[in-house]
């Protein structure tokens, strides 16, 4: 084993990535059964069974245990019998960050030259330390074949549901008096919490039993008041919102009112990028082969107060080295990944791409009316090395552009 990782280092072109201010900088260097370790993210969610390879690249949704990184293989197939879709691979340091791994075969090939059955499969990652031997647990993604196509097997979408808003007593009511609000969340098995609201103020939540959810309160002030009942949703039940329902509340008989103005001056907040390093280094850059590695993270903050929207795009230049060797900008590509922090908007991550980040291309996004708040946007990165490429030690920069 370890005379077939030096054999390979030898062989190997030095590859690195560096991210700089405004933008990111790429650095290229050296190529990381039972239970799951994660999950895989296809370069492709659907191909058929005699593409080849099956797929450009599958990147792992986190690093290898610690102490089994010396090795890392990809394979497919039935669950607990699978076929490899590339050879070993022997890179080390698969237990240090999420990498990816490239097949070189079409799922037939792998099949031992048949077209698998109708049916489930699963691609899987499998993790490997030179002195304990194979990790028990493995990276896995759910396929399916149907006919000469193969694709990601998707989860069960989640049910439509509807929210109805009832209140007892009927307004218009003293003020003081206990209103109990009834949401009735159809269909009757919906799992989940209900939010009753005063236009966008959270009076109270309940859980939903048997189709229904009930909340009272006795703290409704003076005025007229648009109430709705929101069900959150779930895992298995889309979120739903009653109808606002007009509720008045009078002053109680005998009360002395007196009213003040209150103010409040609001200036708009930031909108601004930050980048968790300046650097990236590529993993198991060998000529002919693919170097893979993980941007470092982009936050966007989006306090502007407009909700109008931002798009994060990013581009890299030529890859070079000190020796004139150039390694064509088009040959980088990614698989984005984007996740909310905080606030009320929603992020997307960009589509992925087995290369072509020449030009520019999202990395993650939010669209209007749904931008405000804090966001992270990643990437796994995977940069295709020509055969003709000469040794050395490469380098580009990849810009990230916020607007």
């Amino acid at each position: 084993m370890k005379g077939l990782k030096s054999l390979i280092g030898r062989g190997a072109a030095l590859l690195s990535v560096a991210v700089v201010a405004g933008g990111v900088s790429l650095l290229a260097a050296a190529p990381a059964h039972a239970a799951p370790l994660g999950t895989l993210t296809l370069s492709q969610t659907s191909g058929t069974v005699s593409d080849n390879p099956m797929f450009a690249g599958a990147t792992t949704s986190a690093a290898c245990p610690a102490g089994f990184g010396t090795n890392a293989s990809i394979k497919v197939g039935r669950a607990g019998t699978y076929n490899n879709l590339n050879k070993v691979g022997s890179a080390g340091g698969y237990d240090t960050a999420p990498f990816t791994l490239a097949a070189n075969r079409s799922f037939t090939t792998a099949n031992g030259g048949a077209a698998p059955a109708a049916g489930d499969y699963q691609v899987v990652v499998l993790c490997t330390s030179e002195t304990q031997g194979d990790h028990p647990d493995l990276f896995v993604l759910d396929i399916t074949v149907s006919g000469a196509n193969w694709a990601v097997k998707q989860a069960p979408q989640p049910k439509d549901t509807t929210s109805v808003l009832g209140l007892a007593p009927a307004g218009p009511v003293e003020q003081g008096t206990a209103v109990t609000f009834t949401a009735t969340v159809t269909p009757s098995d919906a799992a989940g919490n209900v939010e009753f609201r005063r236009g966008s103020t959270v009076l109270g939540t309940a859980p939903v039993a048997g189709g229904t959810a009930t909340f009272t309160t006795s703290d409704l002030q003076v005025g007229t008041h648009s109430l709705t009942a929101a069900f959150l949703g779930s895992a298995g039940f889309k979120p739903s919102a009653s109808a606002a329902q007009s509720f008045e509340v009078k002053q109680k008989a005998g009360s002395i009112v007196k009213e003040q103005v209150i103010t409040a001056d609001v200036i708009p907040g930031a909108f601004s990028l930050e980048l968790a390093g300046n650097a990236v280094t590529l993993n198991g850059g060998v000529v002919g082969g693919t170097a893979t590695g993980a941007l470092q993270s982009a936050k966007v903050v989006d306090l502007r107060g407009t909700n109008s929207g931002w798009n994060l795009v990013g581009q890299v230049g030529d890859f070079t080295n000190a020796g004139g060797g150039t390694i064509g900008a088009s040959n980088l590509g990614w698989t984005p990944a984007a996740s909310k922090v905080s606030g009320s908007g929603a992020v997307v991550a960009g589509d992925a791409a087995a290369s072509g980040l020449g030009s520019a291309k999202t990395l993650c996004k939010a669209v209007a009316p749904a931008s405000a708040g804090t966001f992270t946007c990643d990437a796994g990165l995977s940069l295709n090395i020509p055969d003709t490429t000469a040794p050395g030690s490469y380098s580009a920069t990849l810009t990230l552009t916020l607007s």
